[in-house]
């Protein structure tokens, strides 16, 4: 599921974006090379994060995926610098949903470095995604009889069989009526 959320966030801006790359953040990326001429976005999975459980019997959790959005930038300033590709990958993403997760938003943004005039900047968005256990079968006793008490007495189901000595008073409409007041 990242893997594919990952593509659809680089096509996403690879779609909307001018005047810069966009692609996932490279498997090796102290042997990356920016060889654009203005600019690079790079897409990765930074974190994820679980909320408490949301039922006591199965494991249903949110988990909020963050995505760090690094840009690579040859200008601060100008038409396709640092700053303003930065507003626009925001604009991009904000509200924007994945099939199956919730609407992106922004997290945080923050200077990284500068080295021989590039520019670095982070960008992190995040959005939940309904997180679920594969539930095994369990090896569980199988439930051959239930019985109920209330005013009109005891019921059973199913019926106790009176060939196994079932008590007649447990059948359907059997047992003593209440006690009128």
């Amino acid at each position: 599921m990242i893997g594919e959320i990952e593509k659809a966030i680089v096509e996403r801006l690879a779609g909307r974006l001018t005047g810069v790359k966009v692609e996932a953040f490279p498997d090796k990326p102290d042997t990356y090379t920016m060889h654009h001429p203005k600019g690079v976005v790079l897409v990765a999975f930074g974190r994820a994060t679980y909320s408490a459980p949301k039922t006591i019997d199965l494991v249903v959790q949110e988990r909020r995926i963050e995505w760090d959005i690094t840009l690579l930038m040859r200008n601060l300033r100008d038409h396709a610098g640092a700053y303003d590709v930065l507003d626009a990958v925001r604009l991009v993403l904000t509200g924007w949903r994945t099939s199956g997760a919730g609407k992106l938003m922004p997290v945080r943004e923050e200077f990284l470095d500068q080295k021989q005039g590039v520019w670095t900047y982070v960008l992190t968005m995040a959005h939940t995604i309904p997180a679920v256990e594969c539930a095994e079968e369990e090896d569980l006793p199988l439930l051959k009889r239930v019985n109920t008490t209330d005013d009109y007495g005891t019921t059973q189901a199913p019926p106790a069989d009176p060939d196994e000595g079932g008590n007649p008073e447990d059948e359907p409409g059997g047992g003593t009526p209440p006690a009128d007041d």
